[in-house]
């Protein structure tokens, strides 16, 4: 992990304001599926880095939010949920007249479709205040965002950051170039298991990221994964499916929750197996957690302190 002297975490990438609706089974191009839930809520929900800022915030993080709006009212309805995290919104700028909106198709039979909308509110550059905010931070949560911006932060990005890469398999977001980019630099990765021929569409993950970098796997319904890359270690935790109408987020609250823990990481601790267990299992429980608040079948016992990350839904994990 790269040396830091601030514990401060950045979450840098898109806003959103989410809608999400169901389909038993996608038919394809020139076909009709039939929506379970409307195709779009009257209140959509707060999405874009709001996921990940939430779940750093309520791990105890001092958390900066850098990300941009439009001068409408979905922009302003985001800002106002972001602070309501506790989190800073130093680094949110605010261009054009619409914000991002997305909308997430959830095919029961596996997958979800994500249609977005990126609104009309994304510069170039980063602006003054955003540079500052992230020279500011230890740890610099990156998620996806327009491919210039997310050129901008590695420009802009100090040695002694650590950088954590939430991956979006987003192919206008990142080309080939920008991909090797940020595995080279990152020092932890997190995916999920159907992003994996995404990061190696030229050539092996663990030859394309520096000795030591953590990768964290999400395997849905099977747990998730951990490995250091070039030290041999890994392990997994396994997984109780829960059954959610509505899974938007659990993904994102499982690296908030992970990129948190990474922070308070002072810069000469050892990242342990022991570590990293402790680190994917909270994780997992507050993906749990999300998922549980929207549970349409409970299990029996869930556990206290385990838990789940992943679209299709977890609750107890062991080692």
């Amino acid at each position: 992990m790269s040396p830091t002297t601030s514990s401060a975490l950045a979450v840098v990438g898109y806003a959103s304001l989410d809608s999400a609706t169901s389909t038993t089974h996608f038919r394809g191009v020139d076909a009709t599926s039939i929506l379970r839930r409307p195709l779009r809520s009257d209140t959509p929900s707060i999405g874009g880095i709001a996921h990940l800022v939430a779940a750093a915030a309520a791990n105890g993080a001092e958390v900066m939010a850098v990300s941009w709006i439009g001068h409408d009212r979905n922009g302003g309805l985001w800002r106002s949920a972001l602070l309501e995290t506790g989190a800073s919104d130093a680094g949110l700028a605010v261009h054009g007249e619409r914000s991002p909106s997305a909308t997430m198709l959830e095919i029961e039979s596996g997958g979800t479709i994500c249609f977005f909308d990126p609104g009309t509110c994304h510069p170039e550059r980063l602006d003054d205040g955003q540079v500052a905010v992230l020279r500011a931070a230890g740890t610099v949560l990156l998620t996806v965002a327009p491919r210039s911006l997310t050129e901008h932060v590695l420009d802009e990005l100090p040695p002694d950051v650590r950088l954590v890469w939430a991956v979006k398999h987003d192919a206008d977001a990142y080309d080939g170039a920008l991909v090797r980019r940020l595995l080279a630099r990152a020092d932890a990765v997190s995916f999920a298991r159907g992003e994996r021929p995404f990061l190696e569409a030229q050539g092996p993950l663990s030859s394309s990221v520096r000795p030591g970098t953590v990768l964290l796997e999400t395997l849905g319904a099977e747990g998730v994964r951990w490995e250091v890359a070039g030290e041999g270690r890994s392990g997994s935790l396994t997984v109780e499916r829960v059954s959610a109408a509505d899974t938007t987020g659990a993904g994102d609250t499982f690296i908030g929750t992970a990129a948190a823990d990474l922070a308070r990481l002072p810069s000469d601790s050892a990242l342990t197996d022991e570590t990293l267990d402790e680190l994917v299992a909270r994780a997992s429980a507050a993906a749990r957690d999300l998922l549980l608040s929207r549970a349409t079948t409970r299990p029996h016992e869930p556990a206290p302190h385990d838990g789940a990350p992943q679209n299709e839904g977890v609750t107890h994990a062991e080692r």
